[in-house]
């Protein structure tokens, strides 16, 4: 399989295989957020990345990875549509989730 990145939600995962690292990208929600699954080819450890909607499809996209070594559920910055299904896979998983050291603001420079 040729990894594209190209993801649409309800569709499956487009894996990308790294000499180090397996990168899976999911789309999800209806704004159509990129949540990635990043697993250790050395030890399989996991980490999620912006759990942002349908905590069912993440987590069945944690198990497509390697059940049982997900090490962390991070959030790039605390917007509503990144975090939406963040609370319940954390719950699911037992797994921490490391704070955002920032604050997100509605103005741009």
């Amino acid at each position: 399989m040729t990894y594209t990145g190209e993801v649409v939600v309800g569709g499956p995962a487009d894996l990308r295989v790294l000499d180090e690292l397996e990168v899976r990208k999911l789309a999800v929600g209806p704004m159509s957020n990129d949540t990635y699954l990043l697993t250790c080819r050395a030890t399989g450890d996991q980490l999620l990345v912006d759990a942002a909607a349908d905590p069912e499809r993440l987590l069945a996209l944690v198990a497509e990875g390697g059940a049982g070594r997900l090490v962390a559920v991070v959030t790039t910055h605390r917007h509503r549509d990144h975090v939406g299904a963040l609370a319940a896979v954390v719950a699911a998983t037992g797994r921490p989730s490391p704070p955002v050291p920032t604050t997100p603001t509605r103005s741009r420079p």
